[in-house]
């Protein structure tokens, strides 16, 4: 998928180029971190600290309206691996709306948060060129994919909970502080699996090739 995203802006017109790129670098940041499509369309840059690798999840753009998150775990602190991070140094270098405030997969010209569904669009367009069956769903799928992997990757299975954002019946919460000095590679780990080979699509080397 992520291959495909660089054919097509490639081969598309002008004005479709930015969208296609945008949609690249979002869903590679939603393959590691395993974010939903609105908590990505809500994050702003004074939620992203690219130096100590990590993002705070504290808000989502659902249903046109930007909303907070309903449950203690949904307000969470997801750590980012290599091939994350340099996507989001990617659409920083290419965005013109860097404010700490500013959206950061946001509109090129007006800096609001993407359209939900014409990203999808191209999403979808991106999965027609890979191959991949229409009964993948671009978002969720991508959000399920990111923490079947990371759980196949051998991390606890606290820590994909946390991950997820899950509010459930369980002492998962307790450790959601901690989480990040108890399972410093877990992101790393989770990349390793998913991003293996595929460096020249992502603009970054792998996680194991440091």
């Amino acid at each position: 998928m992520l291959k495909a995203y660089r054919e097509l802006e490639q081969t598309s017109e002008e004005a479709d180029v930015p969208w296609y790129a945008a949609a690249r670098r979002m869903t590679t940041v939603a393959l590691s971190t395993g974010l939903r499509r609105g908590e990505l369309l809500g994050l702003r840059w004074q939620d992203v600290e690219l130096l100590d690798r990590r993002l705070h999840v504290r808000q989502a753009f659902v249903r046109n309206e930007l909303t907070t998150p309903k449950s203690k775990a949904g307000r969470r602190t997801v750590e980012l691996g290599t091939v994350a991070a340099a996507a989001l140094e990617e659409q920083f270098a290419a965005s013109r709306h860097r404010a700490p405030e500013s959206i950061v997969f946001c509109h090129p010209a007006l800096g609001t948060p993407l359209d939900p569904s014409k990203l999808t669009t191209y999403a979808r367009k991106a999965l027609e060129r890979a191959g991949v069956g229409e009964g993948f769903r671009p978002w969720h799928g991508l959000r399920h994919t990111a923490l079947t992997e990371t759980a196949a990757s051998g991390v606890p299975a606290m820590f994909v909970q946390a991950k997820a954002g899950h509010a459930q019946g369980s002492p998962t919460e307790r450790y959601l502080h901690a989480q990040r000095t108890s399972f410093p590679d877990a992101a790393e780990l989770a990349e390793a699996r998913l991003f293996a080979g595929v460096e020249d699509s992502v603009g970054s080397p792998r996680p194991d090739d440091k």
